[in-house]
């Protein structure tokens, strides 16, 4: 638990589909209950696939606009929610071309998250690490063009 919040067994079941075995999900996301009582895997529409039919970069690209606009579209009460995304990026590298990959947790707090959504959220960012044993690099993303910005970071090796 963190600051008082459950992470809800849920999104153990969710992270492993992602970390281990068929590594189905390019992209997790999960964020506290309406009730604000636990931490829950995001709705099915926010847990983004893998697309075996191109190849993984252009999936990388494809995911990360997918992502993108689904923070951005909707309600405001859903625009303004705090979430955690786990999402695996692949991606050449500018220097010498090569294929690789990497995860990211991005913590997602727009600015217009109230305060008591915000103060949750960055109390219980611990705990749901903790449980999920996400050991990859963590970013803070207050806007959509923080996270568009990732593959060309990663591309040109100013994030590690």
């Amino acid at each position: 638990m963190a600051s008082g919040i459950e992470i809800d067994d849920s999104c153990t079941q969710t992270y492993n589909k992602f970390q281990f075995g068929e590594k189905v999900y390019r992209c997790v996301v999960f964020r506290v209950s309406p009730d604000m009582k636990k931490i829950v895997p995001e709705e099915d529409m926010w847990q983004i696939k893998k697309d075996k039919n191109v190849c993984p970069k252009v999936d990388t690209e494809n995911a990360t606009k997918q992502l993108c606009k689904q923070l951005i579209e909707g309600d405001d009460k859903s625009n303004a929610q705090p979430r955690w995304i786990v999402f695996n990026f692949e991606f050449d590298t500018a220097k010498d071309n090569r294929r690789t990959e990497k995860s990211l947790f991005i913590k997602w707090c727009p600015e217009t998250a109230s305060i008591k959504n915000r103060m949750v959220f960055t109390t219980s960012t611990k705990g749901l690490t903790d449980k999920l044993s996400i050991t990859v690099t963590s970013i803070q993303a207050d806007h959509v063009d923080d996270i568009k910005e990732l593959v060309g970071k990663l591309e040109t090796e100013k994030l590690k």
